[in-house]
């Protein structure tokens, strides 16, 4: 007789240490990040300038952030000081991987001149943004179902 209520309980426990492990992993977009070889995100570009000027403006290892052991560098300090303060924001979405390629669960590094902001949210392409752009809601429905797949896959392959 307490078998059920001493199962049930566990049920319960790991049904909701299972959603807040969903949650936290969809909270935000904390990588995996497109780094160079020294760890430098989206090649250096500045990812505030796209919300603030609308345009791909190479960043400056002089204001340089540090975050998820990843450098974010960007052109002026004032872009800097906005990361810091919001950095889910202003990160690219799909950790700045190609978000045409990820519909599909792959990982292929975007070109930081191809990127478009949708619902606030910045994404990156590899090729044209243009014909990415044209499907984007189906297109983003479909990258944010194999983000956390391909996140997962990747956190196991590191371990």
């Amino acid at each position: 007789m307490h078998t059920v209520p001493r199962n049930l309980g566990l049920l319960i426990f790991v049904l909701f240490a299972l959603a807040g492990l969903v949650a936290s992993a969809s909270a935000g977009d904390h990588g995996p990040w497109a780094i160079d070889g020294n760890r430098v995100a989206i090649k250096g570009y500045d990812t505030v300038a796209y919300f603030t000027d609308g345009k791909a403006i190479q960043g400056s290892a002089s204001n340089e952030v540090l975050r998820d052991d990843v450098k974010w560098w960007f052109a002026s300090a004032g872009h800097r000081d906005m990361f810091i303060a919001d950095p889910d924001h202003y990160a690219p979405r799909f950790g700045g991987f190609c978000a045409g390629a990820m519909t599909s669960g792959v990982l292929v590094p975007a070109n930081p001149e191809q990127w478009v902001i949708v619902d606030g949210k910045l994404y990156m392409e590899a090729g044209s943004i243009k014909d990415w752009k044209a499907d984007a809601a189906e297109n983003i429905q479909r990258a944010n179902k194999h983000w956390p797949e391909v996140r997962a896959r990747l956190a196991a392959q590191s371990q």
